[in-house]
């Protein structure tokens, strides 16, 4: 028999994504989605989705909305999916594959993730597989970190999923823009809060380093020119944090 799974979402504006999220967890128990005050047709989109619940709550921060999310479900395995995801067909028969007697002495299942970016499935470049914690039981998994990159801290053993959780990430290439600015402000202002120190140099070497990793060392450029497109926007993404942590740094000596 298979375990009751309870799946978490948190949202604000995903209209361009939810409908293909929700429609591939058709085999969840329940869907507990805390929306951020989403503007677009959001919330109207998931409520046509039966076993879902819509919860309302003002974001602070992602940790803390995700495991405010957690704290709702019902059931002792929860699994947690961001909006622009997509369980895969494969994936989807491993997780339903599971009953809780393989399942006794596992407290969480790490799964790889592959990214769909510019009409291409990456599989280089320090994107693929990219392990994400995802799928836990409620009382031995949380939400931890600091402003970015929250990851699940697990009480207990853990396994690996084979199949990969689909990863829509960018609308475009001006939507990974906008991702890039925001992510390098909130691990600038990580760096600062930490007392650590940045300068234009360090910018330029850090920048050039996340090109050479990504690119190179691992294997970026067999995903073709949308390799180089990542490689280039990932240096760029590594400047622009330091060079942000610099010109804090310059705004607290004046």
């Amino acid at each position: 028999m298979t375990i009751p799974i309870s799946v978490c979402i948190i949202t604000l504006n995903e209209e361009d994504n939810i409908n293909r999220c929700l429609s591939s967890l058709d085999f969840a128990d329940e869907i507990i989605i805390v929306d951020s005050g989403s503007t677009d047709n959001t919330v109207l989109i998931a409520k046509q989705f039966p076993n879902t619940s819509i919860h309302y709550r003002k974001f602070d921060t992602y940790i803390n909305q995700k495991n405010f999310c957690k704290s709702l479900s019902k059931n002792e395995w929860v699994l947690a999916v961001d909006a622009d995801e997509e369980i895969s067909s494969d994936l989807k028969k491993e997780i339903l594959s599971l009953t809780q007697e393989n399942t006794q002495n596992i407290s969480g299942f790490f799964i790889p993730r592959l990214s769909f970016y510019m009409g291409k499935w990456i599989r280089h470049g320090g994107w693929y597989p990219n392990y994400q914690m995802r799928f836990f039981k409620k009382d031995k998994g949380k939400f931890s970190g600091l402003l970015v990159h929250e990851t699940v801290s697990i009480e207990g053993n853990v396994s690996y999923f084979k199949n990969p959780l689909s990863h829509y990430s960018y609308r475009n290439i001006s939507d990974h823009l906008k991702f890039i600015d925001r992510y390098s402000e909130l691990c600038a202002i990580e760096k600062f809060n930490k007392g650590k120190k940045s300068g234009v140099t360090l910018a330029i070497i850090e920048g050039i380093w996340k090109f050479l990793s990504m690119y190179f060392v691992r294997f970026g450029f067999l995903d073709g020119k949308v390799g180089l497109i990542i490689a280039i926007l990932g240096s760029y993404y590594n400047f622009l944090k330091y060079i942000k942590l610099y010109e804090m740094n310059r705004k607290k000596g004046k």
